[in-house]
């Protein structure tokens, strides 16, 4: 070949190779939907999912419907409220990698805190993008909290951080979840209405809400689903053919001879037929199911779903964790909201005044009922009378009213204070007769501090100072502060400290405790649920005072926020009640093991039911100089 052919074939093949280079620059992507994309190019990791490999969205047919919702051109909001451990991460997943492969688009990823989206950048999208291979190679700049990519990005954000939320146009918004942001971003408002605002020169943005839900009436993705289509998932019987959406009513729990429950050998019976479901049926009806809204639909499709739609967990496993949970409220709690994908249904938040008038016991005012081991007392002032309350604890945070007493007066007075002194002093006699003393007296400094702060220097050890805290997600109580001062305007050791009380968390146990039921004609055979609260024949006011608050939705300088709200006047008993749980808190109730409730009953001459246990591995607790492990 002469050297002359040779550059004309190479001439040639170099405007060969330009022509394809750009055929495939020019080439359009493939016109797939995120289902088609997942199920062709999806890698689950290892370590990241029960079953690595190639994703089959046949494999957790739930995730289908908000897949192809995702993919609709009218759908602009996503709102997936389900249970843990089903689809929602790799929901989010699939969309992030969709778009990084196939539909380049700036996005934000929204995580509780900067600390979650770290996390779930290390753990979640890296190994995706590692071990998807139409991910490969596509990621331009690698920063943890920032992914670029050809004609997009993908930021992680905290929904606590104002700045991020507020700083860039995005088409696509993933809010995972929801439940746990804060009401506020800083002072600027809610954080998905503020980076909802980003998208509005985006005619197809995307906005996805996804979380388990969590108290009625204060859980944000209840709210969303609430605006949504409301689409439920439906299997159909593998007996009769009858389509509905399967809950926890029609779970059956057989028991033995004895009446004991076997929630090994529990299934699912048919609402219809009510014929029993054998597990792999169950299974075949999952991967039969389809999605139904319920709501018209206005662009905003909604989807709720509960474990009993999981592959992975059997009929079996979800009763073992609702027969655990019977009897212990925030077990409970967590099971509807975790496992059914239901609110926390709290009735308003405040029970109905009549209903705890009815039930009121009939034991003596001022004395103190079996089952009582240790008293607390708490006072709420007011200009003109102080109000106490002496509570009763017993095993299992149960309670009982033992008095409640009005002092006419100004606190400022020597009289008043007297009365006080007297109550710190006193002694109630319990049913066995044994004479008991207060443990801890809280008492509210909300008024005329100065004089509270003085009159508590006489009774240090017992009385304790508090003062409720700012609505916020503090614990019930809070650490103390040194008020005390010398002159050279240092803090007094062993001075007088006052105790934060965070009132929206002592108030939101009071009243669930408050809703929990007992058959008094079962009171010889067992014993009322943990948490359980008794009243002697106290009159009308006391219980409406005790309920008079419910938690409202309102507009504060944060934005948006769920505030207790008073509906009517008087609101001192409550008040009460908060100041003695935040009192039984400093004695250590929540803390006590098995060996703290024997040592409270034998102070009252009672000997144990059952022999001692074997001593725990765990070191008992540390005793004070002064012999005992409560908190002085």
């Amino acid at each position: 070949m002469s050297l002359e052919s040779w550059k004309q074939e190479s001439i040639e093949y170099a405007r060969q190779l330009l022509r394809k280079a750009r055929q495939d620059n020019l080439k359009p992507p493939p016109n797939m939907k995120l289902v088609e994309w997942a199920d062709a190019y999806r890698y689950l990791s290892q370590g990241a999912s029960s079953e690595a490999g190639k994703w089959k969205t046949s494999n957790v047919e739930v995730c289908r419907g908000p897949m192809e919702a995702y993919s609709d051109p009218h759908v602009k909001i996503i709102t997936v409220m389900c249970c843990t451990q089903l689809m929602k991460t790799e929901l989010i997943n699939n969309i992030v990698g969709y778009h990084i492969d196939l539909d380049p688009a700036p996005m934000i990823v929204m995580q509780p805190n900067e600390k979650l989206g770290e996390a779930w950048s290390k753990d979640r999208l890296a190994t995706m993008i590692r071990d998807t291979p139409a991910l490969k190679g596509k990621i331009k700049g690698d920063k943890i909290l920032h992914k670029t990519f050809a004609g997009g990005h993908v930021s992680i954000v905290g929904s606590n951080a104002p700045g991020d939320l507020a700083m860039r146009p995005v088409r696509v918004v993933l809010c995972d979840e929801t439940d746990k942001y804060p009401a506020s971003a800083g002072d600027e408002g809610d954080p998905i209405s503020l980076i909802a605002e980003r998208q509005a020169t985006f005619w197809n943005s995307k906005l996805l809400h996804v979380c388990s839900p969590t108290v009625e009436g204060r859980s944000r993705i209840a709210l969303e689903y609430s605006h949504s289509d409301q689409r439920i998932f439906e299997v159909p019987c593998p007996y009769c053919g009858h389509r509905e959406e399967m809950t926890w009513d029609h779970v059956v729990i057989p028991k033995d001879e004895g009446g004991k429950k076997l929630p090994k050998k529990a299934h699912y019976a048919c609402p219809k037929c009510t014929a029993e479901w054998t597990e792999p049926q169950r299974q075949k009806a999952i991967k039969q199911g389809t999605w139904r809204a319920t709501k018209p639909f206005t662009g905003h499709a909604g989807f709720n779903v509960s474990k009993l739609a999981s592959p992975w967990e059997t009929i079996g496993q979800l009763a073992e964790k609702w027969l655990k949970a019977q009897g212990n409220p925030q077990l409970l709690k967590t099971f509807i909201n975790t496992q059914l994908a239901q609110t926390w249904k709290q009735k308003g938040d405040a029970p109905e005044w009549k209903r705890l008038y009815d039930r009121r016991d009939t034991y003596t005012i001022g004395t103190v009922p079996e089952g009582v081991l240790f008293l607390t007392a708490a006072a709420d002032v007011q200009k003109d009378r102080v109000e106490v309350e002496i509570v009763g604890w017993g095993r299992g945070k149960r309670s009982w009213s033992i008095d409640y007493i009005v002092i006419p007066g100004r606190i400022e007075t020597q009289e008043v204070q007297d009365k006080l002194s007297k109550i710190v002093t006193g002694t109630w006699t319990h049913k066995c007769g044994v004479q008991m003393s207060l443990l801890r007296f809280a008492i509210d400094t909300g008024y005329n501090a100065q004089v509270i702060y003085n009159w508590t220097r006489n009774h240090i050890g017992i009385v304790m100072p508090v003062k409720g805290m700012p609505p916020g997600p503090y614990p019930i109580l809070c650490r103390p502060t040194w008020v005390d001062l010398n002159y050279e305007g240092k803090h007094i050791q062993k001075g007088i400290q006052i105790w934060g009380v965070g009132t929206d968390a002592a108030k939101t146990e009071i009243y669930g405790l408050l809703q929990l039921s007992f058959t008094k004609d079962n009171e010889q055979s067992s014993e009322p649920p943990p948490g359980y609260c008794r009243f002697p024949e106290y009159n009308e006011d006391y219980f409406k005072m005790l309920t008079a608050e419910q938690l409202v939705e309102k507009k504060t300088k944060r934005g948006m926020q769920y505030v207790w709200d008073k509906f009517r006047e008087r609101n001192e008993a409550l008040d009460c009640r908060v100041y003695n749980r935040a009192a039984a808190a400093a004695v250590g109730i929540d803390r006590f093991e098995e060996e703290h409730w024997r040592e409270l009953e034998a102070g009252l001459g009672k000997k144990p039911d059952k022999p001692e246990k074997a001593a725990s591995k765990k070191p008992a607790r540390k005793r004070t100089r002064k012999g005992t492990w409560i908190r002085r």
